[in-house]
């Protein structure tokens, strides 16, 4: 997982839900063959592992709300009791912010559309799982090596043979890595998102993407105008204690918020960029791993790495419709 990432999932919400995942694998049995209390108990812990999304949603819902109430409403509105520090003070004035109301709202609703839409796209599409042909099977004697593993694998393990799984017990495709959480491998795996309940991969990534995109343009967009309503409120005699401390507070966290979610954002592009998944640039580019001083699977060209990772069409790039197809991610140019 990557350290900018590591600002919105602190490393003990990763391993609480990594030892309740661990739980529900190995020490609880499937659900048609538990019983009453097991399956309680196996309610229980989905719902800690829901918490994290829970949170997001409760924040995203929350955040547009709070920023339609208090700072929308008065713009569109323009009612005669607005407060003064607004200087609605013509008919102009009052026009233009109404404009700015609507423009403004017509942003934030459209992000949060498409944030709860992206979310609930990364959250049940699977990542990608290697399949169970007999192509992709470890033989028995341990040799994983074949000759058309050799002309499309071009990841190598420290041996200098083909890549195996000691968990799935299966030859890895490139790209593909091992989930302690998920239980098994995923293709082209980015990272475990506990945001969204799932691993970011090979068929889901691009709805991760478009998510923090488009939550990056809604956070920045109220960092840039919900001062406003700051300075309102801390200027109106009319206005409580309890609703300047309310404002403060939320324009604060969301701020803080909004740094570590557009610096993510940025990385993400910078990542595309560069044809870099999360783990390739933790684990093989920061540590200066043979060979990954440049991505092996670099396009050449950042227009191709785009279209590797969001799809070949540039009108849907950032659009949470699907651009892959089921026999992609296995193998890479």
């Amino acid at each position: 997982m990557g350290e900018t990432e590591q600002l919105l999932n602190s490393n003990s919400i990763s391993k609480v839900c990594e030892n309740i995942e661990a739980d529900l694998n190995n020490n609880l049995p499937p659900w048609k063959e538990a019983s009453f209390t097991q399956k309680v108990h196996i309610i229980v812990l989905y719902c800690f592992i829901c918490l994290p999304v829970l949170v997001l949603l409760s924040v995203v819902i929350g955040g547009y709300i709070i920023y339609v109430t208090l700072y929308i409403y008065y713009l569109i509105e323009g009612e005669d009791d607005t407060p003064e520090i607004y200087y609605f003070h013509s008919d102009e004035e009052k026009s233009n912010a109404r404009l700015r109301g609507y423009i403004f709202l017509i942003i934030q609703t459209w992000c949060l559309f498409l944030v709860l839409l992206s979310h609930s796209r990364a959250m049940f599409t699977d990542p990608g799982k290697i399949p169970d042909t007999h192509q992709w099977e470890v033989p028995s004697d341990g040799n994983s090596e074949s000759s058309e593993d050799n002309k499309q694998l071009a990841e190598r393990s420290k041996k200098g043979s083909t890549r195996s799984c000691n968990h799935c017990k299966k030859k890895k495709p490139d790209r593909a890595h091992h989930c302690r959480q998920c239980n098994r491998c995923n293709l082209k795996m980015d990272h475990h998102c506990n945001w969204i309940a799932n691993c970011v991969g090979y068929f889901n990534y691009k709805y991760f993407f478009v998510m923090v995109f488009y939550g990056s343009i809604s956070i920045g967009l109220f960092m840039a105008t919900f001062w406003e309503c700051l300075v309102v409120v801390l200027n109106d005699t009319d206005s409580s204690t309890v609703l300047c401390t309310f404002v403060i507070l939320s324009y604060s966290l969301i701020s803080l918020l909004g740094i570590a979610v557009i610096g993510f954002c940025i990385f993400h592009i910078w990542q595309i960029k560069n044809n870099y998944t999360t783990i390739e640039f933790c684990e093989k580019k920061r540590k200066n791993i043979p060979g990954y001083t440049k991505s092996p699977f670099d396009q050449g060209t950042i227009y191709g790495n785009f279209k590797n990772a969001l799809g070949d069409n540039p009108l849907i790039w950032f659009l949470p419709i699907n651009c892959k197809k089921p026999e992609d991610g296995l193998y890479f140019k």
